[in-house]
């Protein structure tokens, strides 16, 4: 099991840096679309500023927790789309390309999260930490309290990385199409840029478990912040370790249903 877990990990290593090899030959657009994505957190923090300066802003949150949860969000949708882009994988399942990479010795899904992801959203990353990092200091957030929230943070990039692929190898299985992965996330990533208290009760239970974006923003956020309780925030763990191992499963159970589209 261990040689297993080494192999698979030197492949997705090595996967990463034949990847970033071709990006290098094309380092001028590369570049323009690394700035592209670093826009989204632009725009996220001018959104929040108008909404605090013509407001009282969000009932609860000053303007730096704020600022905490969208720049978070921003980071998460950047290393969710780093590892998987729903349309490139889709792709690739039409035009026969993906029967190659999965007859190799490699578990199914790290070959998928190693291959098709989008490496420019790396700048979402980018501009998201910058941003967390200067609102994490001034909200005063301890070096403990930091190592919490990232902690979870961490946990719940994983499960939203393994959902976005489930729904896209269920789409494809289904409608031999993802095309609408991308309309998820981009709903996805809008919603994790708030506080789930202010969609009710029914829109923090959608975006908790049925769109688990806020598994990565709003919670590490609310219990450094003190929102919620320590219980509550051992509960949201046990359903990111709990999401990550069903999405997992149902991954490697809709891999076998795969059909090729190619010839």
């Amino acid at each position: 099991m261990l040689e297993n877990i080494s192999r698979n990990l030197r492949m997705y290593y090595s996967s990463q840096k034949v990847l970033w090899k071709d990006i290098a030959i094309y380092r001028m657009q590369f570049i323009v679309w690394i700035f592209v994505f670093m826009l989204s957190t632009v725009a996220s923090v001018v959104t929040i500023t108008i909404i605090y300066n013509v407001s009282s802003g969000v009932a609860g949150w000053s303007y730096y927790q704020m600022l905490v949860v969208s720049s978070l969000a921003n980071m998460m949708i950047g290393l969710v789309l780093y590892n998987i882009s729903p349309q490139r994988l889709a792709r690739t399942m039409r035009n026969g390309q993906f029967d190659q990479r999965i007859l190799k010795p490699y578990n199914p899904v790290v070959t998928m999260l190693s291959l098709y992801g989008t490496k420019t959203s790396i700048g979402s990353v980018i501009s998201g930490a910058l941003v967390f990092g200067y609102a994490a200091y001034m909200a005063g957030i301890s070096a403990s309290g930091l190592f919490e929230m990232l902690f979870i943070f961490a946990f719940g990039v994983v499960s939203l990385t393994m959902f976005l692929l489930t729904i896209t190898l269920l789409s494809y299985v289904l409608f031999n199409s993802a095309g609408y992965m991308q309309w998820i996330t981009n709903i996805a990533s809008r919603a994790a840029q708030y506080p789930l208290t202010i969609y009710g009760l029914p829109g923090t239970l959608l975006f908790t478990v049925g769109l688990p974006v806020g598994l990565a923003s709003f919670y590490p956020s609310a219990l450094v912040f003190g929102k919620v309780s320590q219980v509550s925030v051992v509960l949201v763990i046990g359903v990111e370790a709990l999401s990550i191992a069903v999405y997992y499963c149902a991954c490697k159970w809709l891999t076998k249903k795969y059909r090729s589209g190619g010839g």
